[in-house]
């Protein structure tokens, strides 16, 4: 029986979930283990395997439980632009903020942003995605941003954007986002990376809504 004032142990699961989290936030996807998770919450093997069987699926709400910190991260970006103002302009505003808040995650999170994308998630999963990785925001990222660029659009034109005109945004942050973390952009300054992310971002956002490719 707890002591009181004292705060009651988390449930098991996501007490191994959050051990595994710091694990990979530290030293990346890779470096989780199944039993170093046990050992730090101070578990038997048989309780944790009540509820994960292996590291696969441990991973996976890993993945899951980044995913909703990632979306944690936009939906904060967002809301420092006022919802109220200038129709488009505030839109189109709102819409840069979340990619800005979505590529700033995974530079300042690459274990986490990295095991985001160890999971073999479908387009079904980013439309309706697990509790875990609507987190505090209560949606998706890729939901945050579907909901950003229908702003821009509607107050723009009062249409509706096309199904998968959200990916082109999408497409954009993970490829500045790898490129910072992987490849080419990986030894420019903070100076530099951040002009080459505005020069590309706003290139994106301003483009929407996007000219409707015919049908062949």
């Amino acid at each position: 029986m707890s002591t009181a004032g004292s705060v009651p142990p988390k449930p098991l699961a996501e007490r191994l979930v959050l051990e595994a989290v710091e694990i990979v936030r530290t030293s990346g996807p890779d470096s989780l283990s199944l039993r170093e998770v046990q050992r730090r919450a101070g578990v038997s093997p048989a309780a944790a395997y009540r509820h994960f069987r292996d590291r696969a699926a441990l991973l996976l709400a890993v993945a899951q439980k980044s995913a909703g910190l990632l979306a944690d991260h936009i939906a904060a970006a967002i809301a420092v632009v006022p919802a109220s103002g200038a129709g488009a302009v505030t839109a189109r505003a709102r819409l840069l903020a979340g990619c800005e808040g979505y590529i700033a995650f995974a530079v300042e999170n690459p274990g986490l942003y990295r095991a985001i994308f160890f999971s073999d998630e479908q387009i079904e999963d980013l439309v309706a995605p697990s509790e875990w990785a609507r987190n505090s925001a209560g949606d998706g990222g890729y939901n945050l941003l579907v909901a950003a660029v229908q702003d821009v659009v509607i107050s723009t034109n009062g249409s509706q954007p096309d199904d998968w005109d959200p990916l082109v945004i999408w497409s954009a942050c993970h490829g500045l986002a790898m490129l910072r973390l992987d490849a080419a952009l990986r030894s420019l300054s903070n100076e530099g990376f951040i002009q080459a992310r505005d020069r590309v971002l706003t290139t994106i956002t301003m483009a929407v809504p996007l000219t409707t490719v015919p049908e062949r």
